[in-house]
């Protein structure tokens, strides 16, 4: 997601080794428990393309997890971001694959990453020893969306350098310990004009408890992205079939139009450029009536 919110529009992509085990049979079971990301210059454009230094250290890297019996995970397969168009796997993701996991049971995975909904993946396999054109099954690359359950939260490495960057601005533990108080103060405030936009600009009265028009904005930095979140299951946004979250960026302004599933979805990845960046987010529950919270974001 970090190589996704890289570049405007459609984000740079990133890839790696997936590791595991291969048991052999018929079919060959093949479990994949964790991955080694590879950088890439990306002197090619935002695509995961090599040059030659960028191939050197694949090569690097898939010596360091080769199979060995005294490993208990090795290489299985490679993955890579798509941030292009469709979902299949490009020439040059066959010609490594041929070169480095020519075994039958081995795998590719594309993963499509989006900012305002779920992100989607497949699986590729060597069908009579040829790569099929598209996967045989796309599914949510979610482990809420696949198991129910909440992701477990984890600190992933930088993709490598990134199109546009410039070098990080020091952070400070007063600036982090700052910011969970202020956050805390925003939300709150901006559920208060929400519910208040909710009942007096319309100019009547909706049944139901205040808590009914929450919509729990908040913001939070990852990495070099904003993650914004509200709560998908709250009253309001259940009920709306659309909403609109229109974000001010030092003067840029960019409005995102959210379906009842990206609504429901209840977050979003954006990428600031600036270190003031202002929200607000509008939910539609009832015809002629709208629910506002807004929420700035300071660094």
């Amino acid at each position: 997601m970090r190589g996704f919110g890289a570049i405007p529009k459609r984000g740079a992509e990133t890839g790696g080794l997936l590791l595991g085990t291969i048991q052999p049979g018929s079919p060959a079971i093949v479990r994949i428990e964790d991955f080694d990301p590879v950088p890439c210059h990306y002197r090619r454009g935002p695509s995961y393309l090599f040059t030659e230094d960028d191939s050197a250290a694949f090569e690097q890297a898939f010596e360091r997890s080769k199979p060995d019996p005294s490993r208990s995970m090795y290489a299985v397969g490679y993955f890579r971001g798509h941030t292009r168009d469709g979902l299949s796997l490009a020439h040059e993701d066959v010609a490594l694959l041929d070169q480095f996991f020519p075994g039958p049971p081995h795998v590719a995975l594309l993963v499509k990453p989006y900012g305002t909904k779920v992100s989607v993946a497949g699986f590729f396999v060597r069908e009579d020893g040829v790569f099929p054109e598209t996967t045989p099954l796309e599914f949510p690359f979610g482990r809420r969306e696949l198991t129910g359950e909440e992701p477990a939260p984890r600190s992933f490495p930088e993709p490598g350098p990134r199109l546009g960057d410039s070098a990080p601005a020091a952070s400070t533990p007063r600036g982090n310990w700052v910011w969970i108080p202020l956050s805390f103060i925003f939300l709150l405030l901006g559920g208060a004009l929400g519910y208040q936009a909710a009942v007096n600009l319309h100019g009547r009265t909706t049944a139901g408890s205040p808590q009914d028009y929450l919509l729990s904005l908040s913001v939070m930095k990852t990495g070099g992205n904003l993650t914004v979140r509200w709560d998908g299951r709250s009253a309001a946004v259940r009920a709306s079939p659309r909403g609109l979250l229109e974000i001010d960026d030092g003067g840029y302004t960019k409005s995102v139009q959210l379906d009842a599933a990206q609504l429901q979805n209840g977050s979003l990845i954006y990428r600031n450029s600036t270190k003031t960046v202002h929200f607000r987010l509008t939910v539609y529950p009832k015809a002629r009536l709208s629910i506002v919270e807004t929420l700035d974001w300071n660094e």
